[in-house]
């Protein structure tokens, strides 16, 4: 028994770090694209996750940074997964900061150019 202690001891000491220091890839890789840049903040695209469900909906994987103000000292920056509906100009938020939204529903982007740019630039590319 102390022999198969002592080996286990020697496999986690020496082997482990080697191991876990190898280099890893992501599952899938990112392709940020900044789209739009404002007063309010900045909003990029993942090219890589730009994922068609039919021939006029498709899901993107979003990043935006909301910049510092008056009474936030730090930006915050957040990461949504997008269904977008490219005919009727639509989107839901299906997941924020890796939390699904299993109630989100289909709104319109109510004149914000950040997400206006997001359905354009993604319904350009995907469908």
């Amino acid at each position: 028994m102390k022999k198969f202690i002592s080996t286990i001891f020697l496999i986690i000491t020496f082997f482990l770090p080697q191991i876990t220091s190898l280099p890893v890839d992501a599952i899938g890789s990112v392709n940020w694209l900044l789209v739009k840049e404002n007063q309010l903040g900045k909003e990029w695209l993942d090219l890589g996750s730009l994922k068609i469900l039919n021939e006029n909906e498709l899901t993107v994987l979003t990043r935006f940074y909301e910049n510092p103000t008056k009474d936030k000292d730090k930006g915050e920056t957040f990461l949504y997964v997008m269904r977008i509906n490219c005919l009727n100009k639509e989107f839901r938020d299906i997941s924020r900061n890796g939390i699904p939204n299993l109630n989100s529903k289909w709104e319109t982007s109510k004149n914000d150019e950040l997400i206006e740019s997001v359905i354009n630039e993604s319904c350009s590319r995907g469908i």
